[in-house]
């Protein structure tokens, strides 16, 4: 598979993953949604601040690496393109820690769909990383 597939495949992805924390910034009911979901009815105000914090921090984080992949677009070696593609598999795999940490221990964490979508753009760039082409 060409690696710029790949890379604008996992471009969709996370976009995918980040659009409830996106949502949540700007819908109240929704990020009252996620919050309620995760911790319970009765929310302190200062956890509230705290998701909201969490939400721009990790939304810029992401949308700033989304950037950097489409940016990579432009390369056009093969061998860069590949060590590219190994080093967003790196980022990716230590985003996807937290959630596989938290599902294996049984505590609160994103969506299922969310999970399965960052494993999913993580297989892709290692397999982009192997024996991705141009």
């Amino acid at each position: 598979m060409r690696i710029k597939t790949i890379f604008w495949i996992a471009s969709l992805l996370l976009i995918f993953q980040v659009a409830p924390l996106i949502i949540s910034i700007f819908s109240i009911d929704f990020k009252m949604l996620l919050i309620t979901d995760a911790f319970g009815p009765d929310v302190s105000s200062d956890a509230i601040q705290m998701f909201d914090t969490f939400s721009l921090v990790t939304s810029s984080v992401i949308i700033g690496i989304i950037f950097m992949i489409i940016g990579s677009l432009s390369i056009r070696d093969l061998s860069a393109l590949r060590k590219l593609s190994f080093l967003f598999f790196i980022v990716m795999g230590f985003l996807a820690l937290p959630d596989l940490i938290f599902v294996l221990t049984g505590k609160p964490t994103a969506p299922l769909p969310v999970i399965i979508a960052n494993f999913t753009t993580i297989g892709i760039f290692l397999y982009g990383a192997k024996r991705g082409n141009i």
